[in-house]
């Protein structure tokens, strides 16, 4: 007859013994948690970067920021501004995302005009920075997004992963636009754009 050897079962059904009343502080009382004297809000706080790294050497090439509202008050806008100067001191290409209207603003570059949404782009090893300037009608650019030579450009068309995330997550069915729109407060001809832009999605 052939052996036969220890079988194990692939699962297994066990039935706990109840707990005696006894350990749970009295024969037949129900115990009530003690409510918590105080209650605090966690700040919901997002820091988003996306890095590009030569994966034979583990080396950082390129770093990009998307702005926080966080990144735009103290004391983190002095830290995110340290942090973007030693990106550029490490010889790290940085391009940095601002599609926010509020805070301040994190460059200190003279030059820069008077628009509410700006992208930069500081390449390693260079003494410039390419700037774009956005207003709220304007159409999201393709971004250049440097590698490590001699591979050229990556091109992020940014206007198409906006509106991809947008209707992906669904916020035309979250977002009130008929409400006013939070502060600051937009220029009379973008107001009347907004206008026109929601009166034409609802009728």
């Amino acid at each position: 007859a052939a052996e036969i050897g220890v079988m194990y079962p692939d699962v297994e059904v066990v039935k706990a013994r109840p707990t005696p009343a006894s350990a749970l502080g009295g024969a037949t009382a129900e115990l009530v948690a003690t409510p918590a004297p105080l209650t605090i809000t966690l700040p919901q706080v997002r820091l988003v970067t996306v890095e590009i790294r030569d994966v034979a050497e583990n080396q950082l090439v390129t770093s990009i920021e998307i702005l926080s509202p966080i990144n735009k008050r103290e004391p983190h806008l002095r830290k995110y501004r340290q942090k973007s100067e030693r990106l550029r001191q490490a010889q790290v290409h940085l391009l940095e995302i601002d599609l926010l209207r509020r805070g301040a603003r994190v460059w200190e570059f003279a030059g820069i005009p008077n628009k509410p949404y700006i992208i930069a782009l500081t390449r390693a090893a260079t003494s410039h920075v390419e700037i774009w300037p956005l207003g709220l009608v304007d159409v999201l650019p393709r971004l250049p997004i440097p590698l490590r030579a001699p591979d050229k450009d990556a091109v992020l068309d940014l206007q198409a992963a906006f509106t991809s995330v947008y209707d992906e997550a669904y916020y035309a069915l979250s977002i009130d636009y008929s409400a006013t729109p939070p502060p600051p407060d937009f220029a009379e001809s973008d107001l009347s754009w907004i206008r026109n832009m929601v009166s034409s999605r609802t009728s």
